[in-house]
């Protein structure tokens, strides 16, 4: 078979076992992160959230004009792009002189690795990055081996057409895309020395760049972030990402954050291939200097870039949310790890024989799609959709019902708008994005004036709509509402939400987060219900269930102390409570703990208490709490103070 033959199967091969891998592993109903914004940005041809990821838009609108469920068009293009990712990763190798055998079995290991394989199976914009940066590499490969200008010219349209889809990711991949092509420096120097080359590369960038031009051909979106874009102004804060600067740059992040995200990021670039190829890739790394140092100089700068100048750039707090929010801007350097291990497997055969591979292989290979698939298997991530499908059956007849934050909006708004899930219930967004429905007025008094003129108003989360009546899942609004409600058909979802909970079902970092979070609110307003009601068998029930976890733990405590005339006896508390003592789940906030362990400190020294006191414990667990949230942040750090100046003096 000759060569390109052999390149054509091999590719075939590759893209088959993938998708089958992806097929399998993708969840087939909507999920958290942004699976249910961009489902319906791709359905209605919308605007999604800054920099609009026009492209993406460009390419997903007419994809979803396929007869197919929305939900696997739009993970299934993600899965596309991912597959064509790792083809061209293979031919990367190639040019990098690694055998066809040793790059297919790389790009399968990139295809299988961890983060990578999680962005491929939802649908989103980070696999059509990796795409576009690693055709930009290839390109750049080929310059520095026989440089034509054709190649430079693809390279500026695809800078233009990956601006348009992640301008901030390509932008850190660019310096070392240059790199490469200065390899080259006489010859780049001579093609745009010639004013029509040089023309022809702006040209072809410009023409990359005119998907932004789809925001301003949108007048009326049906879904969009905010409105139209309908001038230049608008279109720069769009473009900049002005809105998100907060979200970027949070207040409470500090270099000590930067620092620790230094130290993930290494544990992270272990974890991708498993630790065997990691040790790998490092050989391969050290390798490539000594056949091409300026090629091993660029995709280490493409890797840094992507991994240790992006830590340094965000100020996110060093949390496990964030950790989730930063693990798909890493894409990038986990193809640049991949290419380093298929060099590394090149030089070992190549000095083995090719006796060794097929052993390391078999040996890290199996430990690696084991351990990835497990995480990555998301068929049974029906949380998101579970949640919203509960909500919105729960809701009366005709109700307007007022969301906000993305794991609300996405798979509320998905399953109303596009799926068409209760057409009676109106749906408002409080900041007036994304769903087509607006709330009158542009200040918050003005748009709760509005909502509380609207006729049966249900709310979730929404800090300016207090008061009404508490049902976990939502709130009744109304004047004359107040108090703590039960929907028994949302038992079964409270039941299945607990089980998969405590059992680590919640694999997806998004959906373990939001469970913990909804656990909380269920915990704190089923706590409420129990002592403020005349409680059934159902309540009863659930109150039981709920006190299993430790967020609905955390509620029950919370709430407890500060309803000190529930009549929850200190010494049961306290038992319950002491049950999770160091058994936190790696999603709980650190804040979270501190609260935990001030609770039942409370609960030992307080005047009111009727436990016998034990200030010498309670010391301890504040301790404990200490440790994990130092400083004044801490609630208790005043308490410890106290019980140590006292105890001090005796």
């Amino acid at each position: 078979m000759k060569s390109r033959q052999l390149d054509a199967t091999i590719c075939l091969l590759v893209s088959a076992t993938l998708l089958l891998a992806y097929w399998l592993t993708m969840p087939k109903v909507v999920t958290f992160e942004d699976s249910g914004l961009f489902l319906q940005v791709c359905h209605f041809n919308g605007i999604a959230h800054p920099p609009g990821y026009p492209l993406f838009t460009l390419l997903c609108a007419p994809w979803f004009w396929l007869p197919f469920d929305p939900v696997i068009l739009g993970n299934s293009l993600s899965a596309l792009f991912a597959v064509l990712t790792c083809i061209v990763a293979y031919f990367i190798l190639r040019r990098l002189g690694v055998s066809q055998v040793v790059a297919a079995i790389t790009c399968l290991l990139l295809g299988f690795s961890r983060d990578f394989w999680s962005q491929a199976i939802i649908v989103e914009v980070y696999t059509l990055n990796t795409l576009l940066v690693s055709l930009q590499i290839y390109l750049a490969l080929c310059f520095t081996k026989r440089p034509e200008k054709w190649q430079l010219f693809a390279i500026s349209l695809l800078f233009g057409l990956s601006l348009s889809n992640h301008w901030p990711l390509v932008v850190l991949s660019a310096p070392g895309i240059a790199l490469l092509c200065l390899g080259q420096a006489k010859a780049l120097a001579e093609i745009l020395r010639s004013p029509i080359n040089f023309l022809s590369c702006l040209l072809l960038l410009a023409l990359g760049l005119m998907p932004y031009v789809s925001l301003y051909l949108k007048s009326d979106p049906v879904f969009s972030y905010s409105g139209p874009v309908s001038s230049v102004a608008e279109f720069l804060a769009y473009f900049s990402r002005e809105t998100y600067q907060e979200v970027d740059q949070t207040d409470t992040a500090g270099v000590m954050d930067k620092v620790q995200f230094v130290g993930w990021l290494g544990v992270q670039s272990l974890r991708q291939f498993g630790y065997g190829f990691a040790a790998i890739a490092l050989v391969g790394l050290v390798r490539g200097f000594a056949i091409d140092r300026l090629v091993s100089l660029a995709l280490l700068v493409i890797f840094l870039s992507n991994t240790l100048v992006l830590a340094f750039l965000l100020g996110f707090d060093f949390d496990f949310i964030h950790q989730a929010v930063f693990r798909p801007y890493l894409l990038v350097a986990w193809v640049c790890m991949s290419l380093w291990i298929g060099i590394a497997l090149q030089w070992v055969s190549r000095m083995s024989g090719g006796r060794v591979v097929p052993i390391l292989i078999v040996l890290f290979g199996v430990i690696m799609l084991v351990t990835n698939w497990q995480r990555n298997d998301r068929t049974d991530d029906r949380l998101a959709h579970e949640y919203a499908v509960t909500l919105l059956e729960s809701l009366e007849p005709g109700a307007n019902l007022i969301v906000t934050s993305d794991p609300q909006v996405g798979p509320i708004s998905y399953l109303n708008l596009v799926v068409g899930l209760r057409p009676d219930v109106t749906l408002y967004e409080a900041q007036n994005l994304f769903i087509p429905n607006k709330l009158a007025g542009k200040t918050v008094a003005e748009r709760k004036s509005y909502a509380e003129n609207l006729p049966s108003v249900a709310s979730v989360a929404i800090p300016w709509l207090p008061g009404g009546q508490d049902f976990g899942l939502f709130r009744k609004q109304g004047p004359e509402l107040d108090g703590y409600g039960l929907v028994p058909e949302t038992g079964g979802f409270i039941s299945r939400l607990v089980d998969n909970y405590r059992s680590g079902g919640f694999r997806d970092p998004n959906t373990l987060y939001f469970s913990h979070q909804l656990l909380i609110a269920l915990g704190n307003q089923l706590t409420h219900y129990a002592f403020t009601n005349r409680v059934g068998g159902q309540a009863s029930h659930l109150f039981q269930v709920v006190k299993q976890t430790f967020p609905g733990m955390l509620a029950i405590l919370s709430t407890c102390i500060a309803n000190p005339n529930y009549p929850m006896p200190d010494n049961i508390l306290l038992e319950m409570a002491l049950a999770f003592d160091e058994s936190f789940g790696i999603e709980t906030p650190d804040h979270e703990i501190a609260a935990y362990y001030y609770y039942m400190a409370v609960l030992l020294t307080s005047p009111d208490a009727t436990l016998d006191k034990d200030e010498a414990f309670a010391l301890q667990l504040l301790e404990k709490g200490l440790k994990i949230l130092p400083g004044r942040d801490n609630p208790g750090f005043k308490l410890h103070q106290e019980l140590t100046a006292k105890l001090s003096v005796h």
